[in-house]
């Protein structure tokens, strides 16, 4: 019988003599730890154009001072003032450039395209929590606040206007989170999606769960993260703060959003990261492939392929020009290696470093 050996793909090649393994199905292939990688922009393009999610979620590939892939979101404006949301009109807006070096293996290509859709969803996700300030609608948890002004208004910010009840001279802090919680949620929504709290309890681990209904206006346009007419959401606290309630409220959207991702992001019509895998059976796999190069017979590959790692490994080294930053790098890196911790090049790093 012959062996169908894996094809490998446009930027990949095999190091001398390296090791194959025969998969459970019969296949040979090599693994990736034993492939070197000169990616191009064609071959980046190859990539990408086997992975498949939402078309709302075009996916570009391009050059500028190296390689990098950039994910555009098609959609209504977040902060559309129209009254009449329904007829409001879509857009492509751009989500940050993400560097791929030529080298990357490429799987991890692949992930970095998945991370940049998540990433680029959430910070749609986060523009969709709307909270009512002083008849204001607000967006506390975007991406686009000025940093730097909240960090010179650090001691206002960490005066919560919302005081823990745990504090509270009331007898039943229970009951004042509780009428907290009730008022706070009359000036949230989520994409114009009202909030109802169906249920409020303390748990015998001494956290808080909190059950939610969401419930959708008229004009409610389809969510990011697919909502049915009536949503069930639930989650754990563990004090009584309001600030502790809204962000863990917020972090219950991002993660429906990366669920999303995970259940339809394909490569090659395979949901990589989907719950669906069986994790004994990625488990069994790695094993196949991960230790082919500690048998004896390969002694001579093993120090080749040690040597071209350390060689893919120092071609990452940042070339960092002397100044404060440096300064503050190297007092860093003396906790962790006093004797290696310079440089022996006023510009470079070592490789082992960090």
């Amino acid at each position: 019988m012959t062996l169908t050996t894996e094809t490998l793909l446009a930027g990949e090649t095999a190091l001398d003599n390296a090791p194959k393994t025969e998969l459970a199905d019969g296949r040979l292939c090599i693994p990736q730890h034993y492939l070197s990688y000169n990616h191009t922009l064609q071959s980046l393009e190859a990539l990408v154009l086997d992975i498949d999610y939402d078309p709302r979620y075009p996916v570009f590939v391009s050059k500028e001072n190296g390689l990098y892939i950039q994910v555009g979101v098609i959609g209504a404006d977040n902060y559309s003032s129209s009254k009449n949301d329904s007829k409001a009109q879509t857009k492509i807006v751009y989500g940050r450039k993400w560097r791929v070096e030529a080298q990357l293996p490429s799987s991890e290509i692949i992930q970095t395209v998945f991370l940049a859709l998540k990433k680029a969803r959430e910070h749609e996700v986060r523009e969709l929590f709307r909270l009512q300030h002083d008849k204001k609608v607000t967006t506390p948890f975007n991406n686009h606040h000025d940093l730097p002004l909240l960090a010179r208004s650090k001691q206002r910010l960490q005066q919560s206007g919302y005081s823990s009840s745990n504090n509270s001279t009331d007898t039943n802090p229970v009951a004042e989170f509780n009428l907290q919680m009730d008022q706070v949620l009359s000036r949230l929504n989520y994409d114009d999606h009202q909030f109802e709290l169906m249920s409020f309890m303390r748990r015998p681990s001494g956290q808080y769960l909190i059950e939610l209904i969401m419930k959708p206006n008229q004009n409610s346009l389809e969510t990011e993260v697919k909502m049915k007419a009536q949503t069930h959401i639930s989650f754990f606290l563990r004090e009584l703060n309001i600030n502790q309630f809204l962000h863990q409220l917020m972090q219950q959207f991002i993660d429906l959003s990366d669920r999303h991702v995970d259940e339809h992001f394909s490569y090659r019509d395979f949901t990589r990261f989907s719950w669906n895998n069986s994790v004994d059976a990625i488990a069994e796999i790695s094993t196949e492939v991960r230790q082919l190069h500690k048998d004896e017979s390969l002694e001579h590959f093993h120090q080749h392929w040690q040597q071209t790692n350390y060689e893919t490994d120092r071609s990452r080294i940042p070339t960092p020009v002397p100044g404060e930053l440096l300064d503050k790098i190297h007092q860093q890196l003396k906790q962790f290696s006093p004797l290696k911790h310079f440089p022996s090049q006023p510009h470079t790093l070592p490789v082992n470093g960090v």
